[in-house]
């Protein structure tokens, strides 16, 4: 599906901020001693859970911005997913600015049409103070539900702070995991001590 790369680009193309979180107000809590693989990579302040039937897939053009797909047979995530979710640090303001930018800049791709907010708002993850964005758009190939979650993961320096961002979108194509896997990615987040 083409909303793996535009969420790709978009990821990248966010100026200092980044983009990438899913789940509304405090999301659903993450067994840790379930054994579950984590979706994580260098560089990376957070992970959240690969759910069964998802698996994680490297785009070799943004190496930077770990991702997973659904379905687990599918390896290419912009040509054969019908869910996807990715994980990013990088600095923003605050956690506001870089869940609305992260939401801007997947909803400012080419394609992407009918964009609709459905809800935002301030958001407790892994015990950290944090904002989500849930959305909606479509694309020809079908309609999706998104949402950004950023987590502040540091203190403040030089005007701007230590943010992750967990992006996770559905679509409504035949087969797609319900909207509620979003919720359930969301609140797996964990930090990663370092």
């Amino acid at each position: 599906m083409r909303f793996a790369h535009c969420l790709v680009a978009g990821a990248a193309g966010v100026a200092g901020s980044a983009v990438l979180f899913a789940g509304p107000a405090i999301a659903a809590r993450f067994d840790p001693s379930s054994g579950d693989p984590r979706l994580s990579g260098p560089g990376v302040d957070i992970s959240v859970a690969i759910p069964t039937g998802w698996r994680q897939v490297t785009d070799k053009s943004h190496p930077q911005l770990p991702q997973m797909v659904y379905p687990d047979t599918c390896s290419t995530g912009a040509t054969c997913a019908s869910a996807l979710a990715s994980v990013l640090s990088t600095s923003a303001i605050n956690a506001q600015t870089a869940a609305e930018a992260a939401e801007q800049a997947v909803v400012g791709q080419p394609g992407i049409q009918g964009a609709t907010i459905i809800s935002e708002g301030p958001i407790q993850v892994a015990g950290r103070s944090g904002h989500y964005v849930r959305f909606s758009y479509s694309q020809p190939n079908g309609k999706l539900q998104a949402e950004t979650v950023a987590i502040e993961t540091g203190l403040a320096s030089s005007g701007v702070i230590p943010t992750s961002l967990v992006f996770v979108t559905v679509s409504d194509l035949a087969g797609a995991p319900p909207a509620s896997v979003i919720d359930d990615i969301v609140g797996s987040t964990q930090l990663i001590a370092r």
